[in-house]
């Protein structure tokens, strides 16, 4: 089962895969707290699925102890509040690199959890580190692919050049029925947007 919480000034989507008692959370957002401790009520949270290091999609891991996936070229944004955007906000950031058990992804890693079994596919252009992780026929897309849009490349490390090719990537390696759960508004799928997304 996939849920999707929406937090923090940005509307980020933070999504729950469940399967009996256990969960993968992907994208903890702002103002994460009190989704945080309905969802450790409601499920074992067995790892954190972070698609890139811009803190409206990190800040939430300061309220869970489990393995977090990040992309290595995003390591940097973990301890860099300008990178991370943190800076931009006059925040900083809320939690310490030391205090977590990463597990750094790359291009077509893949793993089981709770019953299911992922694939990451490296996905540069918002960030360098960016990644987009998919189990079935799902596709979570962090802020590479979004509903008839695609991600910013103004921020640090963004590149409009990486972002085009890996969105030319998706398209190329997801079929039609594939259902993709982006980082901001609604959920779409690879045929809707091959079809009618202008960055396609």
């Amino acid at each position: 089962m996939i849920e999707k919480i929406v937090t923090g000034t940005f509307f980020t989507n933070t999504y729950i895969i469940s399967n009996h008692g256990k969960c993968v959370i992907v994208d903890p957002g702002l103002d994460f707290k009190e989704a945080a401790e309905e969802l450790k009520r409601q499920y074992e949270v067995v790892a954190i699925l972070l698609t890139h290091g811009h803190m409206d999609h990190i800040d939430g891991i300061r309220y869970f102890d489990c393995p977090i996936y990040i992309h290595e070229k995003e390591l940097d944004f973990l301890t860099d509040s300008t990178l991370s955007l943190y800076h931009m906000m006059n925040r900083q950031i809320p939690f310490s690199k030391a205090d977590y058990h990463w597990i750094l992804v790359r291009d077509e890693m893949e793993f089981d959890l709770i019953g299911y079994h992922f694939k990451v596919f490296h996905t540069p252009g918002h960030t360098k580190g960016s990644v987009v992780y998919a189990y079935g026929n799902k596709l979570f897309s962090g802020d590479t692919l979004f509903y008839l849009s695609a991600g910013r490349t103004d921020f640090p490390t963004g590149s409009s050049k990486d972002l085009k090719r890996s969105l030319q990537k998706i398209i190329q390696i997801f079929p039609d029925s594939t259902e993709v759960y982006p980082g901001h508004d609604q959920k779409t799928t690879i045929q809707f947007e091959r079809k009618h997304n202008p960055y396609l």
